[in-house]
């Protein structure tokens, strides 16, 4: 099998504690880890306005980062992702 690169942005709540948004990031990283993965890379955009309000919230926090997943590992990873508390949106795209 094969790694397919793929690019993730995660949208979190706002006004969390950085204490908290870094417990969420090394989560995603352990979930990169479970489902066999590499992170190539991890971009903070911080605080931006969105686009149109999700769950009453006009702002998010942007972290974009750059992994490798097995593509049958996808899946299970996103699940993952669903079940974290403080992500408002994330977005998981194949890279060519």
């Amino acid at each position: 099998m094969h790694m397919q690169k793929y690019e993730l942005m995660i949208i979190l709540k706002p006004l969390l504690p950085e204490e908290i948004r870094k417990s969420v990031q090394e989560k995603i990283e352990k979930l990169v880890k479970k489902a066999k993965g590499n992170l190539l890379s991890q971009d903070l955009w911080g605080k931006r306005h969105l686009a149109y309000p999700i769950k009453k919230t006009e702002e998010g926090y942007y972290i974009v980062y750059k992994l490798e997943l097995e593509p049958e590992f996808s899946d299970e990873f996103q699940h993952g992702l669903k079940l974290t508390n403080d992500i408002l949106r994330f977005l998981l795209s194949k890279e060519d």
